[in-house]
């Protein structure tokens, strides 16, 4: 399969897997969707198949999310292919900066946060930048949130898995 193909389906695949391809990163690269060891390592069909750690499934869906419409379009798989290129060689990157259609989230973002009383997810909408006060739908406790910081928390975490998978290959 190539990198092209896992990103036009890439909506099958669960969340907590990952996408391992082929370097260079290209569409045409060889690539897989599996499991990660349980020590976090590449899996042995990646290896096999020539390929190193890519992209988390759920990281790969995120980007895409951000993905901005051009001309009233959803952007074409080579587009998608290209951005989650972009993003991946970012992470792989110490010192190189990320585009500011990364870091730059799209408003109105809806997205599902988590209630910590009582453990049900429900839908919001982050109309702005900065901390904004959600009701859970479920319990009515009000929830901060902050969509630039929990970016920048899950840029630097994927970054930090990023190094750590990077020293075992």
């Amino acid at each position: 399969m190539t990198l092209q193909e896992i990103v036009r389906r890439l909506g099958q695949f669960g969340p907590g897997l990952t996408i391992y391809a082929e370097a260079p990163w290209q569409p045409q690269a060889n690539a897989i969707v599996s499991r990660p060891r349980d020590d976090g390592g590449v899996p042995d069909e990646a290896v096999a198949a020539g390929c190193g750690y890519f992209l988390e499934v759920f990281l790969a869906l995120g980007v895409l999310r951000q993905f901005p419409v051009v001309s009233g379009q959803e952007a074409g798989e080579l587009e998608q292919c290209a951005r989650l290129i972009e993003y991946a060689e970012w992470v792989d990157s110490d010192d190189k900066p990320l585009s500011r259609a990364f870091t730059r989230p799209n408003y109105p973002s809806p997205m599902i946060i988590h209630c910590n009383k009582c453990g049900k997810h429900f839908d919001i909408v982050v109309s702005r930048e900065g901390s904004q006060k959600y009701p859970c739908s479920a319990c009515g406790k009000e929830l901060v949130f902050d969509l630039e910081a929990f970016m920048e928390k899950a840029i630097q975490q994927t970054r930090k898995m990023h190094r750590k998978r990077r020293r075992r290959r």
